[in-house]
């Protein structure tokens, strides 16, 4: 009796189908790997690794807020960008919208993404810096005179993790 192979059979058979599920199973959990990493880096992080300058000008009356470099702050996770704003020989202090989900917050055309070289400048109601005889010549103002000793803080607010969070990103005396 002569037998014929024209394939793999049995054992030779089961080894092979195996190696290609182990293959696919290998993939599968590679590419899971890979998103679960990056996904993890975003959730991982607590806010915007973002740097911001201050910049203060008493002639003016006026100070700039510049994104100095890092992440781009978007609408992602950001639910406002703001500048807040201490009065140091009052103790008044007001917050001002740079960016935020709400349109109304959000004036003259700033919106998201907020990259680094964009800026916000906040001046006080005591200069017509550009002589058009209205006093409030910047993107947004505050109702006090700004001077050398008042703070400045950078604030985002956003959802990382699943829980909304207020971080200061960045803090300033104004001299």
């Amino acid at each position: 009796m002569a037998s014929s192979r024209s394939g793999l059979v049995g054992d030779e058979r089961g080894g092979v189908e195996r190696w290609v599920v182990w293959l696919v199973a290998l993939a599968v959990v590679g590419g899971l790997v890979g998103s679960v990493v990056y996904l993890d880096d975003e959730l991982r992080r607590d806010s915007p690794g973002a740097d911001f300058s201050v910049s203060f000008d008493a002639d003016a009356g006026a100070l700039t807020v510049e994104h100095a470099g890092g992440d781009a702050i978007t609408d992602r996770t950001t639910e406002r960008l703001s500048v807040a704003v201490l009065d140091g020989s009052t103790g008044t202090s007001e917050e001002v919208v740079w960016v935020s989900d709400s349109p109304s917050a959000t004036k003259r055309g700033v919106g998201y993404p907020v990259r680094p070289g964009d800026s916000l400048t906040v001046d006080d109601p005591s200069v017509d810096s550009n002589g058009d005889g209205s006093y409030l010549d910047a993107e947004r103002s505050v109702g006090f005179y700004l001077e050398s000793g008042d703070s400045v803080r950078v604030v985002w607010t956003g959802s990382m993790r699943g829980t909304t969070q207020t971080v200061t990103l960045a803090n300033a005396t104004l001299e």
